[in-house]
């Protein structure tokens, strides 16, 4: 008998090339790893490295993964408005949609049709005004999804950021983790929902 596989939970952070999405997606997966989880973590970029859309997906399961591809997602994370516009129309019914204000200016309607759970923050600014570069902020966004997202610590992102940064930056990195967490104050615990033939929502 084949083994039942449960389906893994899956996020996306995108962004264009030089933002820093795809060291975020290592960091989280890492972070997931440290607390246990099976991890699959995949990136794409455009046809430029700098300046063309570039992403990176999560799954993670207390279960292994048979399959390591996702074609919608339980939370997203927009860093541009280019990505914003590229992948809303892949987040689930009733997920997270996390976009930084800042480069992001309106939102297409498939997404405020597929959910209300949308956090709109200026990350790229306040993260300027808080430690005066632009720098940090993919590490306030993964603050952000810690908090929204409600399935990472900030302990397991701040142990995996420091194997990936130079260790003169580590605190300032750090102190972008709290400080995203810090930006919102409502937590939603991700899960996939869909609807079934006769209308029924169910998990």
């Amino acid at each position: 008998m084949k083994h039942a596989f449960s389906e893994p939970h899956s996020v996306r952070i995108s962004g264009i090339g030089g933002q820093g999405n795809v060291l975020m997606g290592i960091i989280l997966a890492e972070a997931l790893l440290i607390q246990g989880s099976w991890v699959v973590q995949t990136q794409s970029f455009g046809a430029q490295v700098r300046g063309g859309l570039s992403y990176c997906d999560v799954l993670f399961n207390s279960e292994p993964i048979d399959y390591p591809k996702a074609h919608s997602f339980e939370l997203i994370y927009s860093m541009h408005q280019t990505a914003v516009n590229a992948h809303v129309p892949l987040i689930h019914m009733n997920g997270v949609l996390i976009v930084d204000s800042t480069l992001v200016k309106s939102i297409p309607k498939e997404g405020i049709r597929m959910t209300r759970k949308i956090i709109s923050k200026p990350v790229t600014e306040l993260t300027e005004n808080k430690f005066g570069s632009t720098l940090p902020a993919n590490m306030v966004g993964l603050g952000l999804i810690a908090r929204a997202g409600n399935f990472v610590t900030t302990q397991s992102l701040k142990e995996a950021m420091r194997k990936h940064i130079k260790a003169k930056y580590v605190e300032m990195n750090s102190q972008a983790i709290d400080f995203g967490y810090s930006l919102i104050e409502k937590s939603y615990n991700i899960r996939s929902e869909r609807i079934d033939s006769v209308g029924r929502g169910f998990e």
